[in-house]
């Protein structure tokens, strides 16, 4: 089960807008793009034109949807989602007015304009509700960690744009965390130079019982890779970890343990995060290759059951990396 390899370990500091620290902005205007009345009438109208046409999501395509003027907003999100900083958000989905059916499929809509949508889950979910399901916490190893209300680390999602649509938020709790891979990188080059190596070998994940027949229930993957001069970046849910040491009978090491810590304590170091409260009408799109994030535990009150929705896609203009770096980039096979 080896990882895949990657051309080089980096040994410079990576430079440009992806390498962030919480320094670099004065606070959420920097990232928030407020939708303006004439954007919002644009998503609307072909909102109302495709739900008259009926076509079902996964038949519908960017003509189906078309956005001659919210279209130039999207593409703009696209070029700082790959591009520049990683994350951006975007604010003003009057999904107060809404159903829960409109507002699916004018967020598919926003999916076609940033690129193409890809599966979440072993049920083949293109769009999944991020909210307590009342599972149990994320530390039982049948549950995925979207439907917990736990605390959630420092992670990222398997394909390289994961965007949340936040319908109703919390009675308390649920705030956003972020932080540049990035940044971690040149961190560890500076501070934790003999722990590269881990990273680059990567760790085994617990797939959670969505594996297929025959398939086995953990795989690994690296955390960085450095390709065609690139360091990309993929650092799943550490629970998985944890979980995966029964299953494949392979234990952690002490240093490998100390590796996911020293991780996520550089990424939530107060000069390196930023945080962020979701709202309802709030689109947050993260870059899986350069930030990493995480939420506080949340709790629901009557009538304030928190619920996102969760899109997994992947730009025109996405990087190039190996087959099998990133494991399940194009989506979860479906075995269910």
């Amino acid at each position: 089960m080896p990882a895949p390899s990657a051309d080089a370990v980096l040994t410079e500091p990576v430079t440009g807008p992806s390498a962030w620290t919480a320094a670099d902005f004065t606070g959420e205007s920097d990232w928030v793009v407020t939708l303006t009345p004439e954007e919002i009438g644009d998503l609307e109208t072909a909102l109302a034109a495709a739900k008259a046409r009926g076509i079902p999501l996964e038949r519908l395509t960017v003509t189906d949807f078309p956005l001659p003027v919210l279209g130039k907003t999207f593409e703009a999100a696209v070029q700082e989602l790959e591009f520049g900083r990683g994350f951006t958000l975007l604010r003003g989905l009057p999904v107060e007015r809404w159903t829960l059916e409109e507002a699916r499929l004018a967020y598919w809509g926003i999916a076609l304009h940033l690129g193409t949508p890809v599966s979440q889950n072993a049920a083949g979910e293109l769009i999944a509700h991020v909210r307590d399901y009342g599972e149990g916490e994320v530390t039982e190893s049948a549950t995925r960690a979207y439907r917990t209300r736990s605390e959630l680390p420092f992670h990222t999602d398997s394909s390289d744009i994961v965007g949340l649509l936040c319908l109703r938020q919390a009675g308390e709790g649920g705030v956003s965390t972020l932080s540049s891979s990035m940044t971690v990188h040149n961190h560890l080059l500076a501070h934790h130079r003999e722990l590269l190596g881990l990273y680059y070998r990567g760790f085994v994940y617990d797939r959670r019982a969505e594996e297929g027949s025959g398939e086995l229930p953990y795989y690994r993957n690296s955390v960085y890779g450095y390709f065609n001069g690139q360091l990309s970046c993929r650092f799943y849910m550490t629970h998985y970890i944890d979980s995966a040491v029964p299953k494949s009978g392979i234990p952690l090491s002490g240093i490998e343990r100390h590796a996911l810590r020293v991780f996520q304590d550089i990424a939530g170091m107060d000069e390196y995060r930023v945080e962020m409260t979701l709202r309802a009408g709030d689109l947050q799109l993260l870059n899986n290759n350069v930030v990493v994030h995480g939420r506080s535990a949340f709790r629901d009150e009557p009538g304030r059951r928190r619920d996102l929705l969760r899109l997994w896609l992947n730009t025109r203009h996405a990087r190039d990396l190996p087959e099998g770096f990133a494991a399940f980039r194009h989506g979860m096979p479906r075995t269910r």
